[in-house]
């Protein structure tokens, strides 16, 4: 959320499925080991490639890392070294294509935006999404917002409507004093 602002409420959202990501990430990650080994086998310069070796290592240590901590429901994986390692084998020589370099870096940094997590805030003045760009609507854009058995409802005036499921389970005085404050902001909207 945004440092500058104050918010009287603060809701993490479920985290989506992010397999689909990592099998794509993976399957970069080992497109790019196995052109570098085939491309430093055949290298005449082999002996002065240990940058890219220390590179692939890097890479396949991610791939361990992430390997090992898969099951484990409260850790997110995350490829951002091993993409980073990715991009700069593809700059040196023996592949050297900075096109698929510049793409590598391009989805370690969006990697990073896509597995944070979703949080709204709510002030007395706006509903803020953490999403790239920040989304703000005004209370005067929401007919209702509500939290019920861990889903978050949000119904603007434009007949739009937003259900997200809760990351944790929130106490029912917490449910209270959420509809409570929303119910005010509704009320007092001009």
């Amino acid at each position: 959320m945004k440092s500058k602002q104050e918010y009287d409420f603060v809701i993490t959202l479920k985290h989506p499925d992010y397999k689909i990501y990592n099998i794509i990430t993976v399957l970069m990650c080992v497109m790019t080991v196995v052109a570098e080994t085939y491309a430093l086998l055949h290298s005449i310069f082999f002996d002065y490639n240990w940058i890219n070796v220390l590179l692939v290592a890097v890479i396949l240590f991610s791939l361990v890392m992430a390997l090992i901590n898969r099951d484990n429901k409260e850790y997110i994986l995350t490829f951002k070294w091993a993409l980073y390692a990715a991009a700069f084998l593809w700059l040196l020589y023996p592949l050297y294509i900075p096109f698929i370099s510049i793409f590598f870096i391009i989805a370690a940094l969006l990697e990073r935006q896509i597995k944070f997590p979703q949080e709204i805030g709510f002030s007395k003045e706006v509903i803020t999404f953490n999403t790239f760009p920040f989304k703000n609507y005004t209370w005067q854009q929401v007919k209702n917002a509500m939290l019920k058995d861990n889903i978050l409802t949000l119904d603007f005036t434009n007949n739009k409507i937003i259900q997200k499921e809760t990351e944790s389970d929130v106490s029912p005085e917490t449910e209270r004093e959420f509809n409570e404050f929303c119910s005010l902001q509704l009320m007092h909207k001009s």
